[in-house]
């Protein structure tokens, strides 16, 4: 263990105790450094009216085109082409208005209210340019730091906290004298002078950025740590019903009984806006209005479960859309709306059916008819469906889901449709116009406030989210699908634009969270029992290149898999342009790292590649990974594939074959290409047959089985050790959970004993994809 600060530091700091203390932490290990912190601020709803001084850029793509392959208006909310404006400090604009028409923005000024601060105070440049050299590299912790040698007494036990800053400030305003017009940032006078606030609000910053700023007091280094939007401003609202009733006005505030549910409920707006569809009773309130409006006198837990408001989820696509509906359903859950229980009969009465019956006797057949009764199975209350737009006809997919659930809201049911993910981003308006039973219609980066959108869906309107915007921290806590591993986004979006992919458009450029707000995130996993936790990315080696200062993956690796308790610590998924060597470097070093590396190569042929826009060689691919197999000679490699790309030939196609033969991957996820919306390649003449496509399809299949298989039976009679997860569906005896390279084990076991524990196995059977054995206590060999 490295050397103890103390916590507890005077109130006035010198320039030479503030030295002794860096170089105190310069000696101390970098885990020691980097613990977390134990104070967290989680933001609230901010209500005050804000306006924005943050500049935005005049260039953001902003536009709707029709898709030649969906036929549909798509929605572009950002830069497209190669070479275009990537920093979302530029292309996130909250200065400008939707000017959707109908578009009700919920009232003036900006969207983006706030920002939340951290910082620590020096006594001169020097020692805060040195600090921040030491930041930038990850090894020391800002909180712990500012707890350390901050000279600002008033920040310095909570770690440096400064707490939200109000954008709506106006500085040098000597002729406005109104007092009603008071600083709404005056507290924070003491703490950070109006110079050093003046500064911070001029220049453009995102969650993570760290701003040196001097004022009267010293010299700052400022960290903005997360950001306050408020996404009803940047949505799309349209009125179900724009005439409303006299009648109904009158009745605001009106208590009166909800007879389904026995909950006393307040008659406003929000209950009483009449539905555009079926023959819904608007005027005794829908549940979802119950729930957001506050009808609710008493918010117990009694009263909610008299309410009975349910969703289901439906998620499609990458560990990202799963990540994402982790966090929908964690903000649905914190407003009271649990998951439907599947196996739930409704109150109405039962159903009645006649089943005619032939029974034999001694008298010869005769006819019996009986009545059964059937139990209703409950439905959803709210039905989310989390969309996919990768695969071909992932637009079909999705009208087609939809379908069931829109009949239902024909038919007078009360039901809340809501689709999220990208394929909501992607057609965003064109959605309520094909199936207009929708009512909210989300991009991901809105993904954990749902609950604020749904506000105005309670109210009577259809939303559509799709603005570009800032990822805000999580102010609930996702609801995980496992107790034992967790996903644990580091990076949103993506700045590449390979000709192929439609994800730029659908997630938005690169935002990187703060090293801290990751750090806390897992800390807290791990006080729950988590024992694994993967770290997402669309492009995961490009994390903190958006950030000021830059930043690096290799470095949060080893931070991360430094935090106590933590047991296992993987990673997906990387891009051969950026993944350096220092990131192999980092899980080689790294005790909780696995060997286990997702890099998807997606052609071995360069002149494919070049056409991809991949931005990298076959020849840099193959050097990552002979750093791989050198540093960790045992390790698992996975990737993905595509086959068929425009212009792909039968030597480019032996080429992407030669390099599964080189490398003989654990597994590679293969798809032959599809023309997808918004992107270069679908336009291009030189497409590929079908046939074509799916005789290469088949071909690389064959040889991703052959090595598959290769490279499990290398563990046959090998001791390894497997993370207990879930129970086998497929035989209840026995438990699943995984080794270090990703690999499924099945064993015999009761899960309710097993769960979560590492157990060492001794590997029997060796299957394409799967591996078994049986426990032992013989060591990992």
């Amino acid at each position: 263990m490295g050397r103890q600060l103390s916590l507890a530091a005077p109130a006035a700091v010198t320039a030479s105790s503030v030295v002794i203390s860096l170089l105190l932490l310069l000696f101390s290990p970098s885990a020691q450094a980097f613990q977390p912190a134990s104070h967290q601020h989680h933001h609230h709803h901010f209500h005050h009216p804000l306006a924005s001084t943050v500049a935005g850029n005049e260039e953001t793509v902003q536009a709707v085109v029709t898709s030649p392959i969906t036929g549909s208006e798509t929605n572009i909310k950002y830069p497209t082409k190669r070479g275009s404006e990537v920093d979302s400090r530029k292309i996130i604009n909250y200065s400008t208005n939707n000017n959707n028409g109908d578009n009700n923005n919920n009232g003036g000024g900006s969207p983006l209210l706030a920002l939340r601060l951290s910082h620590i105070l020096f006594a001169s440049k020097e020692l805060a340019s040195q600090t921040l050299d030491k930041l930038t590299k990850a090894e020391w912790n800002f909180e712990q730091m500012a707890t350390s040698v901050s000279n600002c007494a008033e920040t310095r036990e909570e770690g440096g906290s400064v707490g939200w800053l109000n954008l709506s400030e106006k500085f040098n305003d000597k002729n406005n004298n109104d007092i009603e017009m008071k600083n709404p940032n005056e507290h924070l006078d003491l703490i950070l002078p109006p110079s050093a606030r003046q500064y911070i609000i001029d220049t453009p910053s995102k969650p993570g950025d760290i701003l040196m700023v001097e004022s009267n007091r010293g010299v700052h280094l400022v960290q903005v740590v997360d950001v306050m939007v408020d996404v009803r401003k940047l949505s799309y609202i349209k009125a179900r019903n724009t005439k409303k009733k006299k009648k109904q006005q009158q009745q605001q505030q009106v208590l009166q009984e909800d007879r389904t549910s026995g909950v006393k409920v307040y008659s406003n707006d929000m209950e009483l806006g009449e539905a555009s569809v079926g023959g819904i009773n608007s005027r005794q309130g829908t549940k979802l209005a119950g729930i957001m409006g506050g009808a609710l006198l008493e918010r117990s837990d009694e009263e909610v479960s008299k309410l009975g408001l349910t969703y289901k989820i439906e998620t499609m696509g990458c560990q990202m859309n799963s990540a994402d509906s982790e966090r929908i359903e964690g903000q649905l859950m914190s407003l009271g709306i649990r998951p439907l229980d599947e196996s739930e009969n409704t109150d109405d009465d039962d159903d009645e059916e006649e089943v005619t019956t032939m029974t034999d006797d001694n008298d010869g057949l005769f006819q019996e008819t009986k009545t059964i009764r059937k139990s209703k199975k409950k439905k959803p209350d709210i039905i989310i469906l989390n969309t996919c737009s990768i695969r071909d006809h992932a637009e079909q997919k999705v009208y087609s889901y939809l379908g069931p659930h829109a009949k239902r809201k024909r038919d007078g049911e009360d039901v809340t449709i809501v689709v999220a993910g990208c394929v909501a981003q992607q057609e965003g308006q064109s959605l309520l116009r094909r199936v207009p039973e929708i009512d909210l219609v989300m991009g991901p980066q809105y993904a954990n406030r749902i609950g604020d959108l749904l506000e105005d869906v309670a109210n009577g309107n259809q939303v559509v989210a799709t603005e570009a915007s800032h990822i805000m921290e999580d102010s609930t806590k996702p609801r995980r699908q496992s107790s034992v591993c967790a996903w644990v986004n580091v990076i949103y979006g993506c700045n590449e634009r390979c000709t192929y992919c439609i994800v730029p458009t659908t997630r938005g450029v690169e935002q990187s969270r703060p090293v801290e707000s990751i750090v806390d995130e897992v800390t807290e996993l791990v006080n729950q029992g988590f024992k694994e936790v993967t770290l997402l990315g669309q492009n995961i080696d490009a994390y903190g290149r958006d950030m000021i200062p830059k930043r690096k993956f290799s470095d949060l690796l080893k931070i991360v898999g430094s935090v106590p308790g933590l047991e296992r610590l993987r990673f997906v998924t990387s891009h051969p342009r950026y993944m350096s060597l220092g990131v192999v470097d980092a899980v080689a070093d790294t005790p909780t790292a696995c060997e286990y590396f997702h890099i998807p190569f997606q052609s071995g042929s360069n002149s494919v590649l070049k056409a991809m826009g991949r931005g990298h060689t076959r020849e840099k691919f193959l050097k990552i990974v002979d750093r791989v197999r050198q540093r960790l000679p045992d390790a698992a490699i996975t990737a993905d594939v595509i086959v068929g790309f425009p212009g792909e030939t039968e030597q480019d196609f032996l080429d992407t074959l030669d390099i599964m033969e080189k490398v003989k991957f654990d597994t590679v996820n293969t798809a032959a290409y599809s023309p997808r919306p918004n992107t270069p390649a679908a336009d291009w003449d030189n497409q590929l047959s079908e046939e074509v496509k799916q005789d290469r399809l088949h071909r690389i299949n064959e040889l991703v089985l052959q090595h598959a298989t290769e490279r499990r039976a290398r563990m046959m009679d090998r001791v390894v050790e497997v993370l207990v997860e879930e129970r086998n569906v497929k035989k209840p005896t026995q438990v699943m959970g995984r080794t270090t390279h990703g690999y499924i084990v099945y064993f015999d076991g009761d899960i309710d004993e097993l769960r979560g524990e590492l157990v060492n196995v001794k590997i029997d059977t060796c299957q394409k994809f799967y591996l078994a054995g049986k426990r032992t206590d013989e060591p990992v060999r």
